[in-house]
């Protein structure tokens, strides 16, 4: 019975895919396809989605580990953030007529607020995973309330102007180049290790390097070596500027600071993937950083040849928000299912997760060919046929893939660290968590000059 409900399932989205989805891409533009609005509705309905499910992941089953809860919960906030992020500038893009200029304000306010709170998760992911650098509660307890207070102390700071903004933006991108380390340290001690569960750890912090380092500039390198960094840095929000009346952007020397740890450590994990001895070599991630490395070199093509203003902002949403949008979703959901983060034994666990999966597929697709539509524009009839097709064909060996990704084998081992925490604590962090964003939309909203 469950497997004819998977097929009827199945069967269904094929049909919306080679009927319904045609007849609606028919109807768009080709001048359409070229603005960054559809991309940045897809983001955001991708990443609300999937902080949604693991959110339910986490307080339905318990029985899971309370460390892999804890960090599915840090995983949830961010792209939870990452939601809100992409809600708000769509609004911004679709009411900027309507809205009034405090109202542009607020929503604009909140984009940078979410971009902070973002920044500040990477260090507590670092810590937890492939695992935990603290062993005892009290420690875990104080690394989440210090990230919390210092994001809240950061944004009272810019909101009542107590320091400069530059001061913010070094102390921010100090703390953010410390805790990029840890995942290089765990690449570069145990990618080589004869012992199958040490490299187990490499390899998962090179997969979870590039899926939350691909934000800070590693679709970019080329950018600093080619172009010598005045395209695609991105700052707190958006790109950085490569001057300011005529001096030198201090925030694009503090962002170049940032990125080039992630821009170093793929390309040693470009070099180190292909001469990695034959046994020890891992397709995913070589396949992974490999992509990226592609793509960078994509990037300074696009920067040289196109001069197309929809098509370069087209690009630029790819290489910079899209990164965390539309790239580091796929990245980090094949993490999850890879090492068992989520307990797949689960019948129920299981329904739920292929469901994202199929979510996830769908929206790549979409994305992709939007992308290739204004690059390459053809008839919309033949890009929605195109679209159906492929749809069609992976959903049809979803199933299979699904499979081969979430099975438990040797090579998805990774160290639980035992009464790490109470089962609690994760209840409590997501409620600071949750609380802390709210604060920091509230803090947005007195920014914005709305309660005047």
């Amino acid at each position: 019975m469950e497997k004819a409900g998977q097929g009827f399932v199945r069967t269904t989205v094929i049909l919306l895919a080679l009927c319904v989805l045609p007849v609606v891409r028919a109807e768009e533009g080709i001048q359409e396809a070229a603005k960054t609005l559809d991309l940045v509705i897809l983001s955001m309905g991708l990443n609300i989605l999937i902080a949604g499910t693991l959110l339910w992941f986490i307080l339905k089953h318990r029985d899971n580990y309370p460390q892999n809860r804890l960090f599915l919960s840090v995983i949830a906030l961010l792209f939870l953030a990452n939601g809100v992020h992409f809600a708000s500038e769509s609004l911004v893009q679709l009411k900027r007529s309507t809205l009034s200029e405090q109202s542009i304000v607020f929503l604009s306010n909140v984009v940078s607020a979410m971009d902070f709170y973002t920044a500040l998760t990477f260090p507590l992911i670092f810590i937890l995973f492939p695992s935990p650098l603290f062993t005892q509660r009290k420690h875990m307890i104080a690394a989440g309330v210090t990230a919390a207070a210092i994001y809240l102390l950061f944004l009272t700071f810019i909101v009542f102007a107590i320091v400069p903004m530059m001061i913010v933006i070094v102390v921010l991108n100090v703390l953010m180049i410390l805790t990029f380390l840890i995942p290089i340290r765990w690449y570069l001690l145990y990618r080589d290790s004869p012992i199958l569960y040490e490299r187990n750890h490499a390899i998962a912090a090179g997969l979870l390097g590039v899926g939350i380092l691909v934000s800070q500039g590693m679709f970019a390198w080329s950018s600093i070596f080619i172009y010598g960094g005045e395209s695609l840095v991105a700052g707190i929000s958006g790109q950085v500027a490569a001057s300011s009346g005529g001096e030198v952007s201090w925030a694009l020397v503090f962002s170049h600071a940032r990125t080039i740890g992630p821009m170093m450590f793929l390309l040693y994990m470009v070099y180190k993937e292909l001469v990695v001895p034959k046994n020890y070599v891992s397709k995913p991630l070589r396949f992974v950083v490999i992509a990226v490395f592609f793509v960078g070199m994509l990037n300074a093509l696009v920067n040289g040849l196109v001069d197309d203003p929809n098509l370069s902002s087209l690009w630029e949403f790819f290489a910079i928000r899209g990164t965390y949008g539309l790239v580091r979703p796929l990245i980090m959901v094949y993490l999850l299912l890879k090492f068992n983060l989520i307990d797949m034994r689960n019948a129920d666990v299981r329904k739920v997760a292929r469901l994202v999966a199929l979510v996830l597929i769908s929206v790549w697709v979409a994305m992709v060919f939007e992308i290739f539509q204004a690059f390459l524009p053809i008839p919309q009839l033949l890009s929605a046929a195109i679209i159906g097709v492929v749809l069609a064909f992976l959903i049809g060996w979803e199933d299979r893939m699904f499979e081969n990704v979430a099975k438990v084998s040797d090579d998805t081992q990774l160290m639980i660290v035992d009464e790490f925490i109470e089962p609690d604590d994760v209840s409590r962090f997501i409620t600071v968590g949750l609380l802390t964003m709210v604060l920091g939309c509230f803090l947005s909203f007195i920014n914005s000059g709305l309660l005047l």
